[in-house]
């Protein structure tokens, strides 16, 4: 029998919203971004002497003083401009949202030699931009939040920095896909043969189990910012990534945590992410399963308002400083 703090939400309802956008080139620095990207009006509150030095999109309380900043990595295929109405919708909420792109997507594809997926180097690019938030942010909590493979990501930042974030939400990290073993053989065919080098078209099979709004699926497959043509060495990298997510929840011992799944998810199997959340090892947890959700929760204006309310309430509920809290 689970635990009281091993709970499970089911049922909150989810309607799919359609609104990807084509973003402009990312700014290296929050102040930049203010000038250059579609999020401007949102982000007048940016310190001026924040520089991330990684890909990285802001959106931030036009008018106080955020009470928590959440930092964000995208899934596989996408880019930080995913969490544009996320980020938007959070700081209208009092929570400054950073996004950064996953080395191999986003604004890392126009850069030379950076082009390749790079999970160590990702590790690190996030690492920073949590460091440098620290300091532009010295009295506020900062939780991360990732969703698939950025879910992956953020739950190993966490076990491997507990020091740098305040918790963990993440969502379906879990590397358990239907049709795994088929697409396994696909990758090993292609290694046997030499051609690891040669990029292969996932956008069908991924975006088509990932969502059944075809409005979405387009707009996922035209954004150029996301890339679904990855090659059979970086999707061997990728699976030896996502393989090691168990050893790395069994490591978070301390800090409060938010594992969600959508129950409609075709894409990754609901049960391999309540199997990361039962190993993970901090008394603080909750497992939160969303029940018309499909892969996506909080990117690519997937989150409905159920589901902020219960983000926020966890948020709320996690915030140790001295003030109202944010917005619902």
């Amino acid at each position: 029998m689970m635990s009281p703090l091993r709970r499970i939400l089911i049922g909150i309802s989810v309607s799919v919203m359609v609104g990807v956008q084509v973003a402009p080139a990312l700014a290296e620095t929050a102040a930049k971004s203010r000038a250059r990207s579609t999020t401007a009006r949102t982000t007048s509150k940016v310190p001026v002497r924040l520089k991330i030095e990684v890909p990285t999109r802001a959106w931030i309380p036009a008018k106080t003083a955020p009470k928590v900043v959440l930092v964000c990595v995208h899934g596989l295929g996408l880019n930080s401009q995913s969490f544009e109405q996320f980020g938007r919708d959070m700081s209208k909420r009092g929570v400054a949202t950073f996004a950064v792109d996953v080395r191999g997507f986003g604004t890392w594809m126009k850069l030379k030699g950076k082009e390749e997926i790079d999970f160590d180097s990702c590790m690190l690019d996030v690492e920073k931009a949590l460091k440098i938030l620290h300091v532009a942010y010295p009295k506020v909590p900062i939780f991360i939040l990732g969703e698939s493979m950025g879910g992956a990501i953020a739950l190993r930042l966490t076990a491997e920095h507990p020091e740098l974030v305040a918790g963990l939400i993440s969502a379906v990290p879990s590397g358990d896909r239907f049709h795994k073993t088929r697409n396994e053989l696909k990758v090993a065919l292609r290694l046997m043969t030499g051609k690891k080098n040669m990029p292969m078209d996932l956008g069908d099979a991924v975006v088509d189990e990932a969502t059944e709004n075809e409005s979405l699926r387009e707009g996922w497959k035209d954004d150029p910012l996301n890339r679904l043509t990855i090659t059979p060495k970086e999707l061997l990298q990728f699976r030896r990534f996502m393989n090691e997510n168990h050893d790395m929840a069994e490591r978070i011992v301390s800090k409060p945590v938010l594992i969600v799944a959508g129950f409609k998810d075709k894409l990754v199997k609901p049960q391999g992410t309540i199997d990361l959340f039962n190993e993970i090892n901090s008394p603080d947890k909750m497992l939160m399963i969303v029940g018309n959700g499909e892969h996506l929760i909080f990117e690519e204006n997937q989150m409905t308002e159920p589901v902020a309310a219960m983000l926020l309430g966890w948020l709320n509920s996690h915030i140790n400083i001295a003030s109202p809290g944010i917005t619902r």
